[in-house]
């Protein structure tokens, strides 16, 4: 699918990045002469060959991971994950919540993964957040996953407000998903990493009493968090949907569907959609994608059935061409005609960005529609509904699929 310029990343995604084969990350240490891209930013230079633009929106951040509407205010809220927010209003950026001093940078994949403004905003004023906690990095200590919460005061994010909700204990230093979407009414999901390491190595994905690997329901109101299944008391009774690898992002769409953007292991991607509160096993280890996972470095397996009890995704993409890590993702029933009903996906070595679109009755197709050419992490809603990339380098671009 490459375009007939020069890809200007496509020695570092095949040279550097394809060691990762799945980032952000697949190895409990990154191999020896293994080095992360630097966070210089390279240019959002679409493909001649699309119809497409991409133009600076806004600099300064670090790698950013969110954009949300404020509930009540005329701006957006933007995470970045070296723990600070920060508010745009279309003039200007003002810091409005920096939880540095709770977080781990070490790991490339650690820091502020994600946040939501609790569903009772106007009655509540609080921000939900989800981290890595504070390590060592010498050591290379492994952290825990963190899900807080802190009270909005005058705009700002009191720093002594917050409190801990929930604690998920992390095996490795990478894996740790961290997506956090309001669902209203008070519930959440919560996206959770199988733990870190190759090839799922403690089993996680298909352990229906660990948190790793899954996505996590919860009700959360006056300062308590609760289960929404089972009644257990155990860790098991948060979980929604299980046998996933690294949800690093997901939505609902205009149906009630979930779309979840799993980064796979060596050979494959994925694109999972089943009804949102609808308990789904997607199937890791014993399946990458839409097939069996024996052996990591075999990609030659064709498709298969899966098990009873599993689902597999509806749309699957290989690591050809230098591409290595879905960066998901937004259900697109908003912004410009021609971009609305699919699923928005892409891909961070190459900058390549797919919509998943429906072509037959439950079949569905990733359509490529701009070629970027830049490290892309994630997509965001704009002050005024323009389409956002986020970039490992920390620049946020604005998108145009359809300028001449």
């Amino acid at each position: 699918m490459e375009g007939p310029r020069t890809r200007t990343l496509f020695l570092v995604a095949l040279f550097v990045l394809a060691p990762l084969s799945g980032c952000f990350g697949n190895e409990e240490e990154e191999p020896t002469g293994f080095e992360w891209p630097t966070r210089s930013q390279t240019d959002c230079m679409p493909d001649d060959d699309l119809n497409g633009s991409c133009e600076e929106y806004l600099t300064g951040f670090t790698t950013p991971t969110n954009s949300l509407h404020h509930p009540e205010a005329d701006e957006i809220w933007i995470s970045d994950l070296d723990g600070r927010i920060v508010a745009w209003n279309g003039d200007e950026k003002r810091l409005v919540a920096n939880i540095s001093n709770l977080i781990s940078n070490c790991h490339t994949e650690a820091g502020l993964l994600g946040f939501a403004f609790a569903s009772d905003f106007a009655n509540s004023s609080q921000v939900l957040f989800t981290y890595v906690g504070t390590a060592n990095c010498e050591t290379k200590e492994v952290t825990n996953l963190f899900l807080a919460v802190g009270d909005v005061s005058e705009g700002f994010v009191a720093p002594d407000s917050i409190k801990v909700l929930r604690e998920i204990e992390q095996p490795y230093r990478n894996h740790n998903g961290g997506h956090l979407l309001a669902l209203g009414d008070h519930t959440y999901l919560w996206g959770v990493g199988d733990g870190g390491g190759s090839n799922d190595p403690q089993g996680h994905g298909q352990n229906g009493t660990s948190p790793l690997g899954t996505i996590q329901h919860f009700h959360y109101a006056d300062g308590a968090i609760a289960p929404l299944h089972n009644a257990t008391g155990t860790d098991q009774d948060y979980t929604l949907h299980q046998g996933l690898r690294n949800p690093w992002k997901f939505d609902v769409d205009d149906q009630g569907r979930l779309w979840i953007a799993d980064v796979g292991q060596n050979c494959f991607e994925e694109v999972n959609m089943v009804p949102g509160l609808q308990a789904t096993n997607f199937g890791w280890s014993e399946r990458e994608a839409n097939r069996e996972f024996t052996d990591p470095n075999d990609c030659s397996k064709p498709p298969s059935n899966p098990p009873a009890g599993m689902t597999d995704p509806v749309v699957v993409y290989d690591h050809e061409a230098g591409r290595c890590s879905i960066s998901g993702g937004l259900y697109m029933d908003w912004g410009t005609e021609s971009m609305q009903g699919g699923y928005m996906y892409g891909d961070f070595c190459t900058g390549e960005i797919w919509m998943a679109r429906e072509t037959s009755q439950g079949q569905w197709q990733g359509e490529l529609v701009l070629d970027t050419d830049t490290m892309l992490v994630g997509f965001g809603r704009g002050l005024n509904d323009e389409l956002l990339l986020f970039t490992w380098g920390g620049t946020i671009f604005e998108l145009d699929v359809n300028a001449s």
